[in-house]
């Protein structure tokens, strides 16, 4: 009872920011969805309206899109584990499925670090934006081979996309002006983090389609780690591009981390990376 109890303090406290969100964002909209009487919702659709690659032309020219959702189900091991994803509508990103299962790229560690669903959620916002993506053959590795190779081989090369060149799809904020500075956030218990002779539990999130495996609300509970929620702002940075502290790449004014190198970018921001 008493896990239970924890599991449904902490959905009220997502929800409570996930409504923020819809509050203080102009291009994100975060809908619960069947939701049970008298419980937090576990399940979202949450909608990106921003410019996003959704496809590519036999030609390999992108096919671009404005409106983009992705489905968010807190499980049962949820938050001791990461929320399922799936993408709803076409997408074409390093490190999101563009058919199959369509999952997300998701470190676990981060998730356990610190990170909520808002910050989630900005995390995705910015992946469609094309101001975070890793497509190299590298740790940690493209989710989508395909999309991966176009950005290296084509997109790249003809300027449609490239990060260290600050080259986006969009630049549109996840926040309205100033709203960044009211966002509360919660904070887990920290995990140690990959070190020299250790590793850190980094993976892709665990995920079921819904024709595979329904995304159904789960009678079982766990028992979570959650400590005070805090109040927490991040810095509004000047309106040219700053450099990553960690790799030096030049990164849009709201970004809060490097999607190249996974650097936090300003000491407010939280540290926020694609797992492997």
């Amino acid at each position: 009872m008493a896990a239970s109890n924890k599991r449904q303090v902490r959905l009220g406290q997502e929800w409570e920011r996930l409504q923020e969100v819809n509050r203080d964002s102009d291009h994100v909209r975060v809908e619960p969805m069947d939701v049970l009487p008298g419980r937090a919702p576990e399940k979202y659709k949450v909608t990106f309206q921003c410019r996003g690659i959704t496809g590519v032309e036999t030609s390999k020219q992108p096919i671009y899109g404005k409106q983009h959702e992705v489905q968010i189900y807190c499980h049962a091991d949820f938050p001791t584990d990461v929320p399922w994803l799936q993408w709803l509508t076409p997408i074409w990103h390093p490190n999101i499925e563009h058919s199959g299962q369509k999952r997300v790229c998701v470190n676990k560690a981060e998730w356990l670090g610190g990170m909520a669903l808002t910050d989630l959620c900005q995390q995705m916002f910015e992946m469609v934006q094309y101001k975070n993506y890793h497509a190299e053959l590298t740790p940690p590795y493209p989710l989508d081979g395909d999309a991966a190779t176009w950005v290296r081989e084509y997109a790249e090369p003809k300027g449609i996309v490239d990060k260290r060149r600050g080259i986006f799809v969009d630049s549109l904020p996840f926040y309205k002006a100033g709203a960044a500075e009211r966002v509360s956030r919660i904070h887990i218990m920290p995990v140690k983090s990959q070190s020299a002779g250790g590793s850190a539990e980094g993976k892709k999130i665990k995920f079921h389609s819904s024709s595979e495996s329904p995304l159904e609300p789960d009678p079982r509970v766990v028992e979570e780690r959650v400590e005070e929620s805090v109040k927490g702002v991040s810095k509004e940075t000047a309106s040219d591009f700053v450099p990553c502290p960690g790799c030096g790449a030049n990164l849009p004014p709201d970004s809060k981390f490097c999607g190249q190198c996974g650097s936090t970018v300003g000491s407010t921001s939280r540290r926020v990376r694609f797992g492997d």
